[in-house]
């Protein structure tokens, strides 16, 4: 009788996404086009349903809201990967980051990010572009002390999921806002908080 052959198990997403970046990043300055392309690869295997239940793992574990997961902490050379994942019309304050460079990838759902240039102490950041990112699509940018950006899921009823890439030490940004009433706009700094790691 013929034996039948075990069921291929599906690889782990995150091992996938941590095994690019750490091949493709051996210096400060990595190819972010040859990451981008590499990582929305491994994205688009997914469209066949095999990471569904891996994602919807991650999504379970955003109990309060907007939620940020370590998958990668490098020091020699400095970046960190995380995955944020968005609620339903999740809307991210204006911010410029003080990474060397940044990316971000969907990995479920679709994500909208506004590029504004900064102006003068107290004066508003005004928009230059809109990029729009699905499953797989990947933005990645260098730094600019002149740029800022602001993200938001694009869709009100579905959570979204994105890989962030940030080339640099630990994440800080400047935080652009302005209370009600205030015709300046005040710039705080910050450092992200990270709620949680994927460990595999």
């Amino acid at each position: 009788m013929r034996k039948e052959r075990p069921m291929a198990r599906t690889p782990r997403l995150v091992s996938l996404l941590r095994s690019v970046l750490e091949d493709g990043i051996r210096g400060p300055q990595p190819d972010l086009a040859w990451l981008a392309r590499e990582l929305g690869a491994v994205v688009h295997l997914g469209s066949d349903g095999r990471y569904e239940q891996q994602i919807n793992g991650l999504r379970g574990r955003a109990k309060r809201g907007f939620t940020r997961l370590l998958i990668l902490d490098s020091k020699r050379p400095a970046y960190s990967a995380t995955l944020l994942i968005w609620p339903p019309g999740h809307v991210t304050p204006v911010n410029s980051m003080s990474g060397d460079y940044g990316m971000e990838l969907v990995l479920q759902g679709s994500l909208e990010v506004q590029e504004y240039a900064i102006g003068a102490d107290g004066e508003p950041p005004s928009q230059r572009k809109i990029t729009w990112l699905g499953e797989s699509d990947a933005l990645w940018f260098e730094r600019s002390e002149s740029l800022a950006h602001r993200c938001r899921n694009l869709s009100s009823q579905h959570w979204a999921i994105t890989l962030h890439l940030h080339g640099g030490a630990l994440p800080r940004y400047r935080l652009f806002e302005r209370g009600e009433g205030e015709k300046r706009w005040r710039v705080r700094p910050r450092i992200a908080r990270v709620h949680g790691q994927v460990m595999v």
